[in-house]
């Protein structure tokens, strides 16, 4: 599916030029379909002597000097300019900025909160995908990390492929927003395909070092437990940066620690490979170390939303009694 959904309100000032019918496609729960080809938005205003190019460098740099309360009417001429003012937004892009972006917990601070820029940029919805795309591939950092914020503002699986890229990106900061926003793609096809690349990655000893335990981390923060049976694989690797970072996405992901040794973990393993990840965790509430108990714990109730979290006060019976509620509710309704 190329479908795009925008998820932020558009700058003060910006109105949208026609509202069109939107439906879902099957099987997905966050994307829509694109606009068809025939709706366009007004025809670009003839300026005299000016070309479209020069009409939008010019109302770029003057964009650029304006409060957030001002860009509204100036983005709103931009817009029948196209790709003439995506490529001027994104030559200057992200500056200059407003602020410093502050990520609370998992809310993401709106393009409109960022630069007249960012704004900009993701007042055009789907046309700015490639854009964001290339702004990703960029040497500079604070242009990676602001581009991956401003993807926040789309449901468009065109973003899927840059964002598994972010994931590996060397800045932390980037990293950890694209990993975030991927979450939201997980029911789309190419979701799995990027996963897919990421396990590649992981397992291939060709490459750098630091870019493999990057991947390894991410399919851990992507919770993806088709990785169980490689993290296995790699505690053998010669790399021990990289078998130390599976032995790390094996205990989050199982909810269990069996140390470093492959042979015991391929045990564990092929016990259990017909189980669901679900299984894993509620069998970990019942360990004898609080702290795989707690993490047990956590994973449950961010996979489930059935029970909420214990504490690390809680005493051990406490976990063996939430493991019995979760064994019933698995039981009854969880496979569903």
């Amino acid at each position: 599916m190329n479908g795009s959904g925008r998820k932020h309100f558009l700058p003060a000032g910006v109105l949208p030029t026609e509202r069109i019918e939107r439906t879902e496609d099957g099987g997905s729960h966050v994307r829509q379909k694109a606009p068809p080809p025939a709706v366009r938005r007004p025809t670009v205003p003839n300026v005299r002597g000016q070309t479209p190019a020069e009409q939008a460098q010019s109302l770029v740099a003057e964009l650029r000097t304006l409060e957030p309360a001002q860009i509204g009417p100036i983005i709103r001429r931009l817009l029948p300019l196209g790709n003439f003012a995506l490529e001027e937004i994104a030559k200057c892009f992200p500056e200059p900025l407003w602020h410093a972006p502050l990520i609370v917990g998992s809310e993401l601070p709106r393009p409109d909160e960022i630069s007249a820029t960012a704004a900009a940029l993701a007042a055009f919805a789907h046309e700015a995908v490639p854009y964001l795309d290339r702004l990703m591939r960029l040497p500079r950092q604070t242009v990676r990390y602001h581009a991956a914020l401003v993807c926040a503002a789309y449901s468009h699986t065109g973003l899927i492929e840059p964002l598994a890229r972010a994931a590996l990106d060397e800045d932390l900061d980037c990293r950890r927003v694209a990993r975030h926003l991927l979450n939201e793609y997980r029911h789309e096809p190419a979701y799995q395909t990027a996963l897919g690349k990421l396990r590649r990655q992981a397992s291939d000893a060709s490459q750098p070092s630091p870019l493999r335990r990057r991947a390894i981390s991410a399919l851990t923060q992507l919770r993806d437990d088709a990785s169980t049976a490689l993290f296995v694989e790699l505690l053998a690797d010669l790399d021990r940066g990289v078998a130390t970072a599976s032995r790390v996405g094996l205990r989050v992901l199982t909810a269990h620690e069996l140390g470093s040794s492959k042979e015991s973990w391929l045990r564990w393993l092929s016990e259990r490979r017909e189980q669901a990840r679900t299984e894993w965790l509620i069998e970990g509430l019942g360990d004898g170390r609080a702290n795989i108990r707690l993490l047990a714990s956590r994973e449950l109730w961010a996979l489930t939303r059935f029970l909420e979290p214990l504490s690390e006060t809680d005493e051990r019976a406490a976990f063996l009694n939430v493991q019995q509620r979760y064994r019933r509710w698995w039981a009854e309704r969880g496979r569903d």
